[in-house]
């Protein structure tokens, strides 16, 4: 009797979970805040008070450097929602505004979290933060995203591929911000939306291959005394310390890295790379912030891919530094240093080079 009652109550429990689970949302939502999920309007939030515009989706899928390519089942993911406000930057005209929207979809972190990567280069250069992403859509425009910029990010899910947005608006004045038809990828990082891709159909992982750098671990000292910087195969510009006139900022840091964990560093001391630069690359030039990559290079052979867009378009606008090595016979002259990063690994001692290149 006792056993016939408890089968009863499982199956009413079951029946009841069943039922519920029909009231929940297509996909679940990680949201910047629960009023993701309410939609009566009524709350707290300024980033809900106007509804959502559903975009178009299209069929995505994975390729490259990796595993287990193919087509992404998107019933499979959580949809993650990001805020910003869009514009964009020309030399001649200054910011564009074109917007303030929240957008709702699907994470690259997430989108490319069980697509192991498997580096063609891996006997070389076994870290992964060499490696990065194109992202192209039906028209056959493409961005590139680094790996690290995804995956190692101190703030991630910020790439999304967006299937639903909705305009911020201010309530004193009326606005028409005007909403999209297909879906998008876009930055939430990004302080100009460069880097916005509309109906996006393919996913690309790589690793480096644009130039040889022979791994020497046996250097004594390690020491460069200047960084050349290079676009492709024209060099810019040579980084010493008696031609710099920036003056230094310091950021704090608890310095951890993917494999060792703590490393002691109270802080780290050096001009800002875009001041160090300027004259010499346009932040905000459209081309290079939607394609182009650039590689710190060490002079053991060490190497690191950012996102131009990621050096030199951010949206908090901490810029990430040529940090100088106390110790120079260990690390010196100059080692990249970027705040946003959540691993240390790619912060590269005694830099001799700064490669760009476009994909």
């Amino acid at each position: 009797m006792i056993r016939k009652s408890l089968i009863i109550v499982i199956i009413a429990v079951t029946a009841g979970f069943n039922n519920s689970c029909k009231l929940l949302p297509d996909s679940w939502v990680d949201a910047i805040t629960g009023a993701t999920l309410d939609f009566s309007q009524d709350g707290n939030s300024l980033y809900h008070q106007t509804d959502e515009v559903t975009l178009i989706p299209g069929e995505l899928s994975v390729a490259g450097e990796i595993k287990n390519a193919g087509t992404i089942d998107l019933k499979k993911y959580y949809k993650r929602e990001v805020v910003l406000k869009e514009s964009l930057f020309d030399a001649d005209s200054g910011i564009m505004f074109t917007g303030a929207y929240r957008y709702k979809g699907y994470s690259l972190f997430d989108l490319l979290h069980e697509y192991n990567i498997d580096k063609k280069n891996v006997e070389l250069f076994r870290p992964q933060i060499d490696s990065y992403v194109t992202v192209e859509n039906s028209k056959g425009e493409s961005v590139v995203f680094s790996w690290s910029e995804i995956f190692h990010n101190a703030t991630p899910h910020q790439i999304l591929i967006a299937t639903e947005m909705a305009p911020i608006v201010p309530y004193k004045i009326e606005v028409d911000y005007p909403a999209g038809e297909k879906w998008r990828l876009v930055s939430a990082g990004d302080l100009f939306a460069f880097r916005m891709l509309e109906d996006p159909v393919k996913i690309t992982v790589h690793s480096f291959d644009k130039k040889e750098y022979p791994i020497d671990r046996e250097i004594d000292p390690l020491y460069s005394p200047e960084i050349k910087v290079l676009l492709e195969d024209k060099e810019l510009h040579t980084i010493t310390p008696q031609n710099i006139t920036a003056g230094n900022l310091t950021y704090y840091s608890n310095f951890y890295g993917m494999g060792m964990g703590y490393h002691h560093a109270d802080n780290f001391t050096g001009p800002a790379l875009p001041e160090v630069l300027e004259g010499v690359l346009e932040p905000f030039d459209a081309r290079l912030n939607r394609n182009a990559l650039v590689c710190f290079a060490s002079v053991d052979g060490y190497r690191a891919i950012y996102s131009y867009s990621e050096l030199f378009n951010r949206a908090d606008q901490a810029a990430p530094l040529l940090a100088i090595t106390p110790d120079q016979n260990e690390g010196g002259y100059y080692r990249n240093f970027l705040p946003g990063d959540y691993y240390a690994d790619r912060s590269v001692k005694a830099l001799k080079e700064m490669y760009i290149f476009l994909h």
